[in-house]
């Protein structure tokens, strides 16, 4: 344990040398030249797209630095969707399922692409119908996909060492309430706060858009329409003002849970919006 603490130390110390070479100051002449050839002429696309086209109309793509924040009813489904549309569009994900085993969040993606409903897959003991093929089809495509998958709690400075020379192109967090901080608060208040800090820190370094995903308090249920607010994120505040995008899902029917309602309730490069999905 103790030769392990040296080498983390060690990486700190590094890492920490690494930033203060990124922060120095630049002379003008060098950044004009760095960036004068970017302007007037076409400019490669860097955004990331979820794969819902209404939803990225509204938010115009995902950026480097972005964090999104998507909290309510069934926002691990619909984050297993972006993932894997994400990924089927040769994007690299690094995913930070902190509730799930890596085997549980592997049967969600594979429901998710073949169809066959989750305790079907836990549970059958034979295929029904076309099962088998849908089942096979489903693990070839998953197969082929570039997607890191890390469970279990982690802090965010374990996040940013997993991750910082993976080259990912987006990074997920499932979910944030459960991210540890890598220091004792007072309040759990200060304590998210904190962390919400970091994940912003973490997506401004290595210039990736991060998706966390956030527990709502349960005020909305009370509404006669369970539409949630941003106010509404638990232990919000520096969640809601750090987050360049803010999605929220609700039910709209009580009996067909699986019509839902989507708005992005913040969006600090555009248009917010109401989705039904």
């Amino acid at each position: 344990a103790g030769v392990e603490y040296q080498i983390a130390d060690t990486i700190q110390e590094l890492e920490a040398l690494k930033r203060s070479e990124k922060n120095k100051s630049k002379k003008l002449t060098a950044i004009v030249t760095e960036y004068q050839d970017q302007y007037f002429q076409e400019r490669k696309e860097e955004k990331l797209y979820t794969g819902f086209s209404k939803l990225d109309e509204i938010t115009g793509g995902l950026e480097g630095g972005d964090v999104i924040v998507i909290g309510g009813v069934g926002k691990s489904a619909f984050t297993s969707q972006i993932i894997l549309e994400m990924a089927k569009a040769g994007k690299r994900i690094g995913f930070y399922n902190l509730e799930m085993s890596e085997k549980q969040v592997y049967e969600r993606l594979l429901s998710n692409q073949s169809g066959i409903r989750l305790n079907r897959i836990r549970r059958a003991i034979q295929f029904l119908g076309d099962e088998k093929e849908r089942f096979e089809r489903a693990n070839k495509t998953l197969g082929k996909m570039d997607i890191l998958i890390s469970s279990g709690t982690k802090s965010v400075s374990e996040i940013r060492n997993e991750c910082r020379h993976q080259e990912l192109d987006c990074i997920i967090i499932d979910y944030l309430q459960l991210v540890r901080a890598d220091t004792r608060y007072q309040s759990r208040a200060s304590e998210v706060g904190a962390i919400s800090k970091a994940i912003k820190a973490l997506a401004m370094e290595l210039n990736v858009p991060i998706i966390a995903l956030s527990q709502l308090n349960r005020t909305s249920e009370m509404r006669e329409t369970k539409e949630p607010t941003m106010g509404e994120l638990r232990e919000a505040g520096d969640i809601e003002q750090d987050a360049s995008i803010i999605i929220l899902l609700w039910n709209l029917d009580n009996e067909d849970k699986t019509r839902k309602g989507l708005k992005v309730d913040k969006n600090r490069q555009g248009e917010l919006g109401k989705i039904v999905y």
